[in-house]
């Protein structure tokens, strides 16, 4: 029984039985393991149940965070800290109350998940993003016979592909690339690449907004820097003595630009004081231009339009902004972001939250300017800050393909 109409099924009538009756059968009668009830895991499992199939069975060792909520729909709130397969069961049974679904909240490498348990399924589909996990899901279809289908995702793009032992290569047939990381030196003193910067102002959003690790902030010394002999970044060679009196002069500045507002104050030290320092290191930017230290003041009395220029499109998010523009929306959001945390408490990353992702292009945005780098629109930032943008598509070609085998 399937939504409430019985299926009778005639075996003199199979031979002669539409393709879609029976297509509807073997959906029927499938029985598929997810592994994964992330991004991608709480998508495919929506599309599963929702398709037709009801021999669902999930595995996921983890527990519901915070952080989770906005791209796994299948959780709220209330269920902070529980098993995301025990949850995003329930959340699908409402769906389709008639299926059969069985969570495990347990790691997927554990013996008891191994040939026997893989050889009861008719597909098994990975939303893992373990690589150690990936390849031992793998191995063991490979084993068993059974056909594997892989998702991934990265910014706007993803990837569904199907394996099936004799017809096609294995996961690990094809080295799947490292993920591209950042050296957090050239991230904090010599960045050369739009992405650099992008990382920068992301971490710096952590710092004043959120909970960061020292380590990974761009600037360890945000509040104290006027207060203490420490500089920005590990010098290369020691600043001349008339560089050190340019930046006493500066941080009597800082501390004029601290009186006026916070968000003066964090400007100039970002874009004036920090990269006034940076620019006596010289050996550092062998070959370069020097970063060029730039002012609240002249930027919104010049009001540079040199980045007006559209990178493919006319609306609000494709639209590159000018560095004015970037230089107001940074001091409004600021102020902006600071009283949510006053209100709320400290805010997670959240790639939906247009408050966070204004803040990461603007603050971006004038440190490429500094470092003479292009600028970027709000949509390829965007992209650039978060891997879950592509779940809803690459999941409903994951289980196009479920049904194709």
């Amino acid at each position: 029984e399937y939504g409430g109409a019985k299926l009778k099924i005639l075996s003199h009538y199979t031979s002669r039985m539409e393709p879609s009756l029976i297509l509807n059968e073997k959906v029927l009668s499938s029985s598929l393991l997810v592994v994964g009830a992330g991004g991608i895991g709480c998508e495919l499992l929506k599309n599963l149940v929702l398709t037709g199939f009801i021999n669902l069975h999930i595995i996921d060792l983890d527990t519901i965070d915070v952080s989770n909520l906005n791209r796994q729909f299948l959780f709220k709130k209330k269920h902070v800290g529980e098993s995301k397969a025990q949850v995003a069961r329930s959340s699908a049974l409402s769906l389709n109350p008639s299926a059969n679904i069985v969570a495990y909240h347990d790691n997927v490498l554990n013996s008891s998940f191994g040939l026997s348990f893989i050889s009861k399924f008719s597909v098994v589909m990975n939303a893992l993003d373990n690589l150690t996990a990936r390849r031992h899901v793998n191995r063991i279809c490979l084993s068993a016979n059974v056909p594997l289908i892989e998702s991934g995702t990265s910014g706007y793009l993803g990837q569904v592909q199907v394996f099936v032992k004799g017809k096609s290569d294995c996961f690990e047939c094809t080295p799947v690339p490292v993920p591209k990381t950042h050296p957090i030196c050239t991230i904090r003193s010599n960045p050369s690449k739009p992405i650099h910067c992008i990382v920068w102002a992301k971490m710096l959003f952590g710092r004043l907004f959120g909970n960061s690790d020292d380590e990974l902030d761009p600037e360890k010394d945000t509040e104290e820097a006027t207060n203490s002999n420490e500089k920005p970044e590990e010098p290369v060679t020691e600043p001349s003595q008339d560089i050190e009196n340019l930046l006493e002069r500066d941080r009597q500045v800082l501390e004029l630009e601290k009186a006026k507002s916070k968000a003066r104050y964090l400007f100039h030290k970002f874009y004036h004081y920090d990269v006034l320092y940076l620019s006596s290191l010289t050996r550092l930017f062998k070959g370069r231009e020097l970063p060029k230290p730039i002012t609240l003041d002249q930027i919104l009395s010049q009001k540079l339009m040199e980045s007006r220029e559209s990178d493919g499109g006319i609306d609000e998010y494709t639209r590159v902004w000018s560095i004015d523009e970037c230089a107001s929306r940074f001091l409004n959001l600021i102020e902006k972001l600071q009283s949510r945390v006053d209100d709320s408490g400290p805010i997670s990353w959240d790639k939906d939250d247009e408050d966070a992702v204004d803040f990461v292009t603007a603050a971006s945005n004038l440190r490429a300017h500094v470092f003479h780098i292009p600028l970027q629109s709000h949509f390829t930032v965007k992209a650039d800050c978060n891997n879950q943008c592509s779940c809803c598509r690459v999941d409903g070609h994951g289980v196009s393909k479920s049904l194709e085998l």
